[in-house]
């Protein structure tokens, strides 16, 4: 699929901040991270709002690949755009990308394996059935 097409249900704008720009005028590489976390937390309080209940269990961060595809400057209008593409048994994989408001260009793209984790036994976990069913109806797709 074309990433210019790709549809995201999850949308949430992000306020640049003095703080993120670096010496020469555009975001720092490591303030994406940041942008990326919290379209992650927006995403998941959206998604528990409406269908899942998040206390059989947390999810941890295994993985994170990034692709720097385009500077993002100071006055730009960014938003953050969040999906599950894939559930497994015990992980899902997050696709998120940073796009510019005004002229759709996609600046970042960002793909997270996500796993499901048992606090009080130190160990992953399946993902249950509640959260698959969630994320599924939440995304509109069968996973």
């Amino acid at each position: 699929m074309d990433i210019n097409t790709e549809h995201f249900r999850h949308s949430l704008p992000i306020q640049i901040r003095f703080n993120d720009i670096d010496a020469i005028g555009h975001i720092n590489n490591n303030i994406y991270f940041s942008y990326f976390d919290l379209g992650k937390t927006y995403y998941f309080e959206d998604l528990k709002a409406s269908y899942v209940s998040w206390t059989e269990g947390i999810i941890v961060v295994a993985r994170i690949e990034t692709d720097f595809l385009s500077p993002i400057y100071y006055k730009e209008s960014i938003v953050v755009e969040t999906k599950v593409k894939k559930i497994g048994t015990k992980s899902f994989t997050l696709l998120q990308q940073i796009r510019n408001v005004k002229t759709q260009e996609i600046k970042c793209r960002c793909t997270s394996i996500i796993v499901a984790y048992n606090a009080q036994l130190q160990t992953s976990m399946d993902i249950p059935d509640v959260w698959r069913d969630g994320i599924s109806v939440y995304e509109g797709t069968d996973f």
